[in-house]
């Protein structure tokens, strides 16, 4: 069983507020891509790194995603309009580069979470030994409403029931491969979480829950760097 990383490096970022997207901007003179890459490449379960790139800055993410600096990456791609078509086109090229997509694994993770903690990469990928499917989360501290079409309270759902999804979110590789392959074009990118397409397609599978962590953070405006620097900080 192999054991792929995807990294999605295709957003635009434009709640950033910088001309370039978040996960060029840079802490301790290291990139947010480059950071997050680090974190895959380091554990020891992970066998190869597929990377796919913003289109408009596929250069930038060539010059910074080499094979010299991180010696598990087999390829690097240029994305598509939406999160989910930039997803689908690394999913193939995982199953293109696969010998036994069978078997294999594949955990697909946001290029803008730079402080994945090893525990959550192990953790993610010893439980696809026994799910199809699994995504990290973390338990809402907050009540969450669920609201109609003009903002009324529809539905208040019990907070223990809440989570907070984050990345990775891992599959074993036919299992999601096929679930893209099962909705027709014009919906398949249309979902902005690989978990949320495959319980529309199949929501008999199983999708477990991993224990996230509040430092797993995901880099969406600018002061969220300032929380990053601070966790390397502490980490000194």
């Amino acid at each position: 069983m192999a054991v792929f990383a995807l990294i999605l490096s295709g957003g635009a970022g434009n709640r950033f507020g910088s001309d370039l997207p978040k996960q060029f901007a840079e802490v301790f003179g290291k990139t947010i891509l480059d950071y997050c890459i680090s974190r895959f490449q380091k554990n020891d379960l992970v066998d190869h790194l597929i990377v796919v790139g913003n289109p408009d800055h596929f250069q930038r993410t060539c010059q910074i995603a080499t094979k010299c600096k991180f010696s598990k990456i087999i390829s690097v791609i240029e994305g598509g309009q939406t999160r989910g078509e930039s997803s689908y086109i690394g999913i193939s090229e995982a199953v293109r580069l696969s010998s036994d997509p069978e078997n294999d694994i594949i955990l697909i993770q946001d290029a803008v979470r730079p402080n994945t903690s090893d525990k959550i990469i192990s953790t993610a990928i010893n439980a696809l030994k026994t799910f199809d499917a699994v995504s990290v989360a973390v338990q809402s501290t907050d009540t969450v409403y669920i609201v109609d079409d003009d903002k009324n309270i529809n539905q208040i759902p019990k907070r223990s029931y809440v989570f907070n999804a984050q990345t990775p979110q891992g599959f074993k590789l036919k299992t999601i491969f096929e679930a893209y392959n099962i909705m027709e074009k014009v919906r398949r990118f249309s979902f902005t979480d690989d978990c949320g397409l495959l319980n529309f397609v199949n929501p008999n599978i199983k999708i477990q829950i991993i224990e996230g962590e509040n430092s797993n953070l995901k880099i969406t405006f600018s002061e969220d760097l300032e929380i990053f620097r601070e966790f390397l900080l502490k980490k000194c």
